[in-house]
């Protein structure tokens, strides 16, 4: 009953709830937006329930699911970066861009593949590139291992992850590279095709993954802060994927 009680108070009083419940409150008040106001709370909240943004989120990852056998041939391992905590006395990484590393260090680890991490980001001070080469030299030290890695650290975003990449090993004299590209499984597809685009060969290696399916309750319908970061993710790929789309066809 506690648990209960519990939820339907985080409901009314925390977000997302209680901007629907603004919303719906203002549709019932007002004269000439009551329709405007009832969409846009109908809106917010499909967008805040686990089990849509379950369904939208869901295509990107489930190709990735089935794990990828590793192979021989291959030149790098690519860990795509995704975001750092400037203040953060330890692990600076944020929690995308950390199981990403610590994933691509795992991979790196059973394959004796090098890494490259690619990521610049928008604080100049602070690069996404600096915090993996701080979380690297964190766990050499505590887990006693030595981790093979060399960091790109001019990109702001996937299109510059594989632009600057691509430069970086045809410095080494790699003209055709095959990579095992390591990210989040939501952005993994949009990678992919942009990756393609420069003339790696990928093999996928996602992790991360987000869409999890729930078995029905009524609790489970209340809107909630994860799932509409879940729905946000899809969103952002799938406007990404559609721009990126155009801009490889032009």
């Amino acid at each position: 009953m506690i648990y209960i009680i519990s939820k339907l108070l985080t409901f009314f009083f925390l977000p997302p709830g209680i901007f629907i419940i603004a919303l719906l409150l203002g549709a019932y008040f007002s004269k000439g937006y009551k329709k405007t106001l009832l969409f846009f709370a109908t809106l917010f909240y499909l967008f805040s329930n686990s089990y849509f943004s379950y369904y939208i989120l869901s295509p990107l990852e489930k190709p990735f699911k089935k794990e990828i056998k590793t192979e021989n041939k291959v030149d790098k391992i690519v860990i795509l970066g995704g975001g750092n905590i400037k203040d953060s006395p330890n692990l600076p990484l944020r929690n995308d861009a950390f199981k990403r590393v610590i994933y691509g260090i795992m991979l790196s680890n059973s394959t004796n593949i090098p890494i490259i991490f690619t990521g610049g980001g928008n604080n100049k001070n602070y690069k996404e590139s600096d915090s993996f080469i701080e979380t690297v030299k964190e766990l050499e030290k505590n887990l006693n291992i030595q981790i093979d890695y060399k960091v790109e650290s001019k990109s702001l975003n996937t299109y510059e992850n594989a632009k600057y990449t691509k430069k970086l090993l045809e410095k080494e004299g790699i003209k055709n590279p095959s990579v095992y590209l390591v990210t989040s499984a939501y952005h993994m597809r949009r990678a992919v095709m942009i990756f393609e685009n420069f003339g790696f060969k990928v093999i996928p290696k996602a992790t991360d993954f987000k869409a999890e399916k729930k078995d029905f309750s009524f609790l489970k319908i209340l809107p909630n802060i994860g799932a509409f970061y879940n729905s946000y993710l899809a969103l952002h790929e799938y406007i990404g994927f559609f721009k990126d789309y155009l801009l490889s066809r032009t």
